[in-house]
């Protein structure tokens, strides 16, 4: 066990995922890296960024175009960037919190994303997202502000972490500095204003896209569908959605409203002191994944470097390996694709429970603690 404390061991594995990745990529060719690559040509074709993503935040051209700057096939390079991407994450974050740290981002990455890591660009917004953590930890606020508003231009969900600093803040400072949210929510919207200017038919593109998007395969909201009736699976949108006469939309609404509660809870929960920053952005970003009417694969790789600062369970870890289950593998063998929908369901079910086993753990060592200081006392 003392080798796995060692940096070694972590680039070691680290090397071992790369070269799976790398053959990934070349060998089993997905449809998301070879749309990205059409959005990079369509932005160099003139009049330049005329065009872009429909249904990606408008920043994400911007990673798209990196892989035409290396020599090599742009399915290849982009892999290559998103290696390059995880080592910064891994490098980043093992000077503050160590190799053990390190071995579990990996285990999460390599049981629940290995097969399609590197066909997706949300590791470029989870590393913005953990920096701003990570330096929220350090109380570096402008730092913490600037990284999770990087990682919003690039993929929304960092957004979820603002109200958690400024708490946090507050509890430090006694200050809540509205002036941070009103600038993240205005590079926003600079953002927003600077693709209206070169292409005005496509400003808020990606936000429409994300509100007309029916109940996914993967979301909750799909796992209570298909235990409660017999859905009708279709393809839109770039995935395979779920409808049952209006049952997975009403069941999609309630859970927004159980969401925005759950989300309530959690901030009155750290406002109080009964969370810190790690506890409230892991809680935030579960109900933000086990709520919204999409929770695909690759969602997953957002909340491993973050999951990894506290003690996880096994309802983690078996979560992470039924998403592997579900997608890519339920896709790939022939006739396992009906029971996607129930291993998907199981994944939920397990992240559910691991969730609040989390929570459980926290009120039990909260409850400990004051009851120590009242026999202090």
């Amino acid at each position: 066990m003392r080798v796995l404390k060692k940096p070694a061991a972590v680039w070691i594995a680290f090397g071992m995922f790369s070269l799976v990745e790398l053959w990934l990529a070349v060998h089993f060719r997905e449809n998301d890296v070879g749309e990205y690559h059409r959005y990079a040509l369509l932005a160099l074709t003139p009049p330049w960024l005329h065009h872009w993503p429909k249904e990606y935040p408008a920043m994400s051209q911007f990673i798209f175009l990196l892989p035409l700057l290396l020599p090599f096939s742009y399915r290849f390079s982009f892999a290559v960037l998103t290696l390059v991407a995880l080592a910064v994450l891994l490098s980043e974050g093992m000077k503050h919190h160590g190799t053990q740290w390190g071995i579990k981002v990996l285990g999460y990455l390599s049981v629940g994303t290995i097969g399609l890591f590197s066909e997706r660009y949300d590791i470029f917004a989870a590393l913005f997202g953990f920096l701003a953590i990570d330096q929220a930890l350090q109380k570096h606020w402008s730092w913490a502000w600037t990284f999770s508003v990087i990682g919003f231009l690039l993929k929304l969900f960092p957004a979820v972490f603002w109200p958690v600093f400024l708490i946090a803040e507050w509890r430090e400072t006694h200050r809540i500095r509205w002036d941070r949210l009103a600038l993240s929510l205005l590079a926003g919207l600079a953002m927003v204003g600077f693709q209206a200017l070169l292409a005005s038919h496509q400003a808020f593109t990606s936000y429409r896209y994300l509100l007309n998007r029916p109940i996914e395969i993967g979301s909750l909201a799909a796992s209570l569908t298909a235990l409660l009736s017999h859905p009708h699976l279709f393809y839109a949108f770039g995935s395979v959605d779920v409808t049952a006469h209006g049952l997975a939309h009403f069941i999609g609404d309630s859970l927004t409203l159980v969401g925005i509660i759950s989300w309530l809870a959690v901030f009155w929960a750290q406002w109080r002191g009964s969370l810190d920053i790690i506890e409230a952005a892991i809680l935030t970003l579960g109900i933000l994944l086990l709520t919204t009417k999409v929770f695909s694969a690759q969602y997953l790789i957002w909340l491993a470097p973050i999951l990894a600062l506290k003690r996880g369970n096994l309802s983690f870890i078996l979560a992470y390996l039924l998403t592997s289950l579900g997608y890519p593998v339920g896709y790939a063998i022939r006739g396992m694709f009906p029971w996607v929908i129930y291993i998907f369901a199981a994944r939920n079910l397990l992240l559910t429970s691991g969730f609040v086993l989390f929570v459980w753990r926290q009120t039990r060592s909260v409850s400990s603690i004051v009851y120590k200081q009242g026999i202090s006392r």
